[in-house]
């Protein structure tokens, strides 16, 4: 209809982006892009990287660092203070469908690592829609948590052993909008980048922007 028309259009695109971090990637600094991949403005952003897949060899390493930095610095609190970084979801409509995908994935037999609860403490709660950021391990391909969007402080975490395994979970998926490689080989990194049925990749980085300006979308 618009191409008949020759209309402008601007579309509002969903996505599951992958994050692939590669056991020579640099951990210290994969785990913190990996966090503002997701974590970053409560997970309301199209392109957040919220497939983290790890290669096997550094996989429980990853978990154990990434925990400690997402429980460190997502801690919710007054949104106002300077210090915040975890504020609430935009809608109470926004709010229950996080809270959803987190009964989703308890009940799909995901393991919840941390956090994904609404949070009733502090002077603010009651006036937002907070929930503690949610980190589940033990996914499954099938898991709805695993293939849907949630838009929100929501990540779930996989294995893969080899390039090719990880290739083939980053593009399992009805989405194409963003992906991120995580690996000090540049040859590797491009090589990967070349086949991830993405829109745009990150090398090293997820969803960097100055949060001083204004950000579309993804």
């Amino acid at each position: 209809m618009a191409a008949v028309k020759m209309k402008s259009i601007t579309l509002e695109t969903g996505g599951k982006s992958p994050l692939l971090a590669f056991e020579d990637a640099d951990m210290e600094q994969a785990m913190k892009w990996a966090h503002i991949g997701i974590m970053s403005n409560q997970g309301q952003i199209c392109s957040a990287t919220s497939r983290i897949l790890v290669q096997d060899s550094i996989y429980d390493g990853f978990i154990t660092a990434f925990k400690k930095h997402v429980q460190k610095v997502s801690v919710v609190r007054d949104p106002f203070a300077k210090t915040t970084l975890q504020g609430p979801q935009v809608t109470k409509s926004q709010y229950d469908s996080v809270l959803g995908y987190i009964q989703a994935g308890k009940s799909e037999g995901a393991t919840l690592i941390s956090g994904g609860e609404a949070f009733t403490k502090g002077p603010t709660s009651s006036k937002g829609f907070f929930i503690t950021p949610a980190i589940f391990t033990g996914v499954k391909p099938n898991m709805k948590i695993y293939r849907e969007e949630v838009f929100g402080p929501f990540v779930v975490i996989a294995s893969f052993s080899s390039e090719e395994d990880a290739l083939g979970m980053a593009n399992d998926t009805m989405y194409g909008l963003g992906s991120a490689v995580f690996t000090k080989n540049i040859t590797r990194a491009h090589r990967v980048t070349r086949r991830i049925e993405a829109g745009m990749v990150w090398i090293n980085s997820s969803n960097d922007s100055d949060y001083r300006i204004p950000f579309g979308g993804g």
